[in-house]
């Protein structure tokens, strides 16, 4: 019989649709992480391009890989994530990872987030990342910006798959999604809902300058990264549709249940109020509002415009 492994126990939760062509080099490379006790829970949302049978030789053939019953169609990446996040038994690890289908985890990258975890004593860390394309183009993603008091409310800590969580953490977002008052599990961007609901309940977040993983960056990526004039525009277009507002509103309906701060409170209040005295009492939030400055400057731009 085999001694228990001494090593940090951290599970990964992976949410896959037809990602065929990049889900073994993603699957090997958390699987090989180095000095960590690693398993890996799958759900797949029945992908029709050979990813559940590829799947199921996995998790046939690896003692460390489970592969959730493929119950019905979720429709999304984040509702794929919810439940994940909610019907997975999180006992007995001592950290829960998010993954994406079509990265490429460096070796060490949980390695060295426990480490963070541990020297700044915070219940969750995230990270820059290269984007990669099928040409050879390479970027780094910069997330890495100092916190503000509201960042929060008006985007996510980086991409979701570079997110490691301590179990307790991710027992209060168990416990929000399960919540019938909470329009938790319709804010399309798990990762978003995630670090809100860390930071609004006096949770602590550490955002990591060093990159853990290659983001490729494909035809089928849900967000992918913010760079260029084509995704300018389609962030513009998510603002001026009004997805962004509503998306923005559902984050304080819940923060403001969380959050016993003051000042959050009001914030979150007066953004879910309306008119155009409303929009303009706004303004004061908008030095809180984002990490990056000239993102605060766009969107406080946008709110005088009246586009928000």
């Amino acid at each position: 019989m085999s001694e228990p492994s001494s090593l940090p126990k951290v599970l990964v939760l992976l949410a896959s649709y037809n990602g065929f062509p990049w889900l073994p080099d993603q699957i090997n490379s958390i699987l090989n992480q180095s000095g960590v006790d690693v398993e890996l829970v799958i759900s797949d949302d029945q992908s029709y391009d050979g990813s559940a049978d590829l799947l199921h030789d996995y998790a046939g053939s690896e003692s460390r890989i489970t592969l959730l019953p493929s119950l019905k169609r979720y429709g999304s990446a984040g509702s794929n994530f919810y439940r994940l996040l909610q019907e997975v038994d999180i006992e007995g690890y001592e950290y829960v990872a998010l993954a994406d289908q079509d990265d490429i985890w460096l070796s060490n990258k949980l390695r060295n987030q426990i480490a963070l975890i541990k020297q700044h004593q915070v219940d969750a860390v995230s990270s820059n990342v290269v984007a990669y394309w099928p040409d050879g183009q390479r970027a780094l993603v910069d997330k890495a910006q100092p916190a503000r008091k509201l960042d929060f409310l008006f985007e996510s800590a980086g991409p979701g798959c570079t997110f490691l969580m301590t179990r307790q953490l991710v027992s209060k977002v168990k416990a929000v999604l399960k919540d019938p008052t909470l329009p938790a599990s319709s804010v399309v961007l798990h990762d978003w809902l995630i670090y809100a609901i860390c930071r609004s309940s006096g949770g602590k977040w550490w955002i990591d300058s060093r990159p853990t993983l290659r983001y490729r960056q494909h035809g089928r990526n849900v967000v992918g990264v913010n760079l260029g004039f084509r995704a300018w525009q389609n962030r513009f277009r998510l603002i001026t549709n009004k997805w962004y507002r509503d998306e923005v509103s559902k984050l304080a309906l819940i923060v403001r249940k969380l959050s016993d701060d003051p000042y959050i409170q009001s914030a979150c209040n007066t953004l879910l109020g309306s008119g155009i005295i409303n929009k303009l009492r706004l303004l004061q939030y908008m030095p809180q509002s984002r990490r990056n400055a000239v993102e605060r400057l766009i969107l406080t731009t946008m709110l005088m415009m009246h586009l928000y």
